[in-house]
């Protein structure tokens, strides 16, 4: 389970209680990733304030947009909608979100509900994660959009990550030629992290040794000829 950096700490801690493995890194959207479903998880309150600020419906329609599978998780107690100003509001919203963009909600009373939810449904899809990566590719809408995702295939290489290694060398293809040294120019890209990018994209495939090097880890010699010769 991927969850978001900007999640609470007293979520991803009930998560773990329950023996969840999460990894925390940038979600967009979304605020959790369990195999292909997007989960945008909301309090009551965060709910109708997406609601004013006329945000839920374009939220809702990115996680559609991105994810194979998606659902909204609201976390509260239901028995305060009729204490609101214009309950109506919050029971209209759910109507068109369930019913107009068919994106399911479910309800949970506090965190530690939240938690077992996400649980379940790690349990229930994390099956399917291998079919999609552990980081499943959104539509990409513009050549920007292109680019970004090709690099956060990269090993520790997030959305913020991807941006500066954009504007440090101008496109994919020269992030891709880059060595490590120049590599280590951008702010975000230590040297574990260096060195890691360019030994994957080194790697030659089927193998666990990158390329032009032989089994024994030194390098590899052409041989010439019928004869088995050595070129020198």
């Amino acid at each position: 389970m991927i969850a978001d950096v900007h999640e609470p700490g007293r979520v991803l801690e009930a998560l773990r209680a329950r023996g969840c493995a999460v990894e925390v890194r940038p979600l967009q959207p979304g605020d959790y990733l369990v195999g292909p479903v997007g989960i945008e998880r909301k309090t009551l309150s965060d709910f109708f304030s997406s609601i004013v600020r006329r945000r839920l419906f374009e939220q809702v329609r990115r996680l559609r947009e991105t994810y194979p599978l998606c659902l909204l998780l609201v976390e509260g107690d239901l028995g305060e909608v009729a204490t609101q100003r214009n309950p109506a509001a919050f029971w209209g919203a759910f109507a068109a979100v369930t019913l107009g963009e068919r994106v399911p909600i479910l309800f949970t009373r506090d965190v530690t509900e939240t938690a077992l939810v996400l649980d379940i449904l790690e349990k229930r899809y994390a099956r399917g994660a291998s079919d999609y990566g552990v980081r499943h590719k959104p539509k990409a809408t513009t050549p920007e959009d292109r680019q970004r995702i090709l690099l956060e295939g990269l090993p520790g290489v997030g959305q913020a990550t991807a941006a500066r290694l954009l504007e440090r060398f101008g496109t994919a293809r020269r992030v891709f030629t880059a060595t490590e040294a120049e590599l280590l120019r951008v702010p975000t890209v230590g040297p574990k992290r260096a060195r890691e990018i360019t030994a994957v994209l080194d790697l030659r495939a089927g193998t666990d040794r990158p390329e032009g090097i032989a089994p024994s880890g030194k390098p590899g010699r052409r041989r010439k000829g019928r004869q088995g010769r050595l070129s020198s």
